[in-house]
């Protein structure tokens, strides 16, 4: 499928309804925040013809989303910037005709661009106990989907961020990186990745006990 990414602040009222209706559909409810509390962040919206005709002023409509923060260390004596994005949300119209890989590659491509090196997401855990079966297809459907476009589930166990809407589904953790071997900063090691993660996407530091939690389980202490 042939489109492009926007910011959401360049589209007009009825395009930013669009988009919120793909986002309201595409996760259950105990999963969705407001949609104006996703504002803070930074939006990208992929805009692509609709059943193969755009309209009269070429843009496109609204088929996919991405909602990413930079994790910055902004602390006195922080990192600074980490040059790692982290993905709040992804989501298609529409399943089955390309818009999700389509959408990948614009977004991975425009961080690259930026200079981002590394994107880090979370997904449900497909072994979570108690979860129904069309639930744990799904789970393990979006992990292939990930895999399938360069993403990589990592050996983390007991990986429980807070949420800010207080569910707490059971997550893993991926990243993907974004610069090709030899051009950027050498791989970062799991403790890191998940120290940076909880501190910079969550505001939970290393000393906290669920932290400590994850770094035993996974074997990092």
């Amino acid at each position: 499928m042939s489109g492009r990414l926007v910011e959401l602040s360049s589209l007009g009222a009825a395009d930013v309804e669009a988009v919120r209706a793909i986002y309201e559909g595409a996760f259950p409810d105990e999963l969705l925040a407001p949609f104006e509390d996703l504002l803070v962040d930074r939006m990208l919206v992929y805009l692509a013809g609709e059943d193969g005709v755009e309209r009269e002023d070429g843009r496109g409509v609204p088929v996919g989303l991405a909602l990413v923060r930079d994790l910055v260390d902004a602390a006195p004596a922080g990192r600074g910037d980490t040059g790692w994005t982290f993905l709040r949300y992804f989501a298609a119209g529409r399943r089955g005709q390309g818009i999700g890989s389509a959408l990948w590659a614009e977004l991975t491509d425009r961080l690259r661009a930026e200079g981002r090196t590394r994107l880090v997401w979370d997904v449900e855990d497909p072994d979570e106990p108690g979860l129904a079966a069309h639930l744990v297809e799904e789970h393990r459907r979006r992990i292939v989907f990930y895999e399938r476009l360069g993403g990589r589930l990592r050996p983390v166990r007991d990986y429980l961020p807070p949420h800010d809407d207080g569910h707490a589904p059971r997550l893993l953790l991926m990243d993907q990186p974004l610069l090709p071997p030899g051009a950027g900063p050498e791989e970062v090691g799991l403790r890191e990745l998940v120290e940076t993660v909880y501190a910079l996407r969550y505001g939970v530091p290393a000393d906290d006990p669920v932290v400590r939690r994850t770094l035993a389980a996974s074997g990092l202490v």
